[in-house]
């Protein structure tokens, strides 16, 4: 009897003594070790991992989408008179008829429109205009700032409807063609390499002379620019 007794005392004092020593380890060791790396910190001996990369490109936009800028603030009439040989006596600001445009401006002829009797017969038995005369439009500039677009999109598109590239006015322009009479209309577009707005150049109500067209949208190219894109309304 008296050996069992001394075998439960043993048993019990081995436990204590394994339960100190059990709490007596955990303090050394939470003093000595190191904390653990939090998020985006390397461990010790390891190099911080990279950033991730994003592969979403960030384009810059000249005219907030739903705005629009006066033509007076960016069309200049003397160029467009040395573009086209003649002189322009007013820009109509066209942008309340396309809430989608930036800015939607009509360059007219200078001077008063003749209104005699022999040329409203000659309207009425040829059924077409007189070409461009005095109080006329020559061409409209359009300009779409708010697009995420480029050449490569332009080309893709000028494609899909069937419409005809050329680089006659220095760099890629989408030409659409429409019937007129007897003759064709003509409609170039363009991506303006300083505000990369899309620029739509159309030929007035007159106007089947595609090298004229191609003149306003040489001037509108050079007119229109990123500093005068602004006074959104």
């Amino acid at each position: 009897m008296r050996g069992v007794i001394l075998l439960f005392a043993a048993l019990a004092q081995a436990a204590c003594e394994s339960g100190s020593g059990s709490k007596g380890d955990e303090g050394p060791k939470a003093a000595g070790s190191a904390a653990e790396p939090g998020p985006g910190q390397a461990g010790a001996g390891k190099p911080a991992a990279p950033p991730a990369h994003s592969n979403i490109e960030r384009i810059a936009i000249a005219v907030p989408s739903g705005k629009q800028v006066n033509c007076s603030d960016v069309i200049d009439p003397a160029l467009f008179s040395k573009y086209i040989g003649d002189q322009i006596g007013e820009v109509k600001d066209r942008g309340k008829s396309n809430s989608e445009a930036s800015l939607s401006c009509a360059l007219i002829r200078a001077g008063k429109p003749p209104r005699s009797d022999a040329q409203l017969r000659k309207f009425q038995r040829e059924g077409m205009k007189l070409g461009v005369l005095p109080g006329d439009e020559y061409c409209m500039v359009t300009a779409y700032c708010s697009l995420a677009t480029d050449v490569e999109r332009l080309k893709k598109k000028c494609e899909d409807e069937k419409d005809l590239g050329n680089d006659a006015v220095g760099q890629f322009a989408c030409v659409h063609t429409t019937q007129r009479g007897t003759k064709e209309a003509y409609t170039y577009r363009v991506i303006d390499p300083d505000t990369r707005c899309l620029l739509e150049v159309m030929g007035g109500p007159s106007v089947t002379d595609e090298p004229l067209v191609q003149n306003c949208t040489r001037a509108a190219v050079e007119d229109v620019a990123l500093a005068d894109l602004k006074n959104f309304h």
